[in-house]
């Protein structure tokens, strides 16, 4: 599935949190997976999908955020997959330009 990654000049904390500010500002459900990892099922460009998130830390002040495309929950092309997948990447690092004091 279609996975994305980002370097980003933050901390992972705030990463992090504008990654939950983003699913809960589309009206996602969200949980906690595999070690820090978070999972959502989010409404993308109008077809619900489960997505994977992670925040990797690379020093105090940088990090990585990942953004995976699990299971598309209604059909999608694989162009759509990929236009869903950059969507959220593109959603978190305007929130993140717009609403973060870095």
């Amino acid at each position: 599935m279609p996975g994305l990654k980002e370097n980003l000049n933050c901390p992972r904390r705030m990463a992090v949190f504008a990654v939950f500010d983003v699913i809960d500002k589309m009206n996602g459900e969200y949980e906690r997976a595999i070690a820090g990892d978070i999972k959502a099922k989010v409404n993308v460009l109008g077809k619900t999908s489960e997505y994977a998130f992670a925040v990797t830390e690379v020093t105090s002040e940088t990090s990585i955020l990942h953004i995976s495309l699990l299971t598309a929950l209604e059909p999608m092309t694989e162009e759509e997959k990929q236009l869903a997948a950059h969507y959220l990447m593109d959603c978190v690092l305007h929130y993140m330009d717009e609403e973060l004091v870095l």
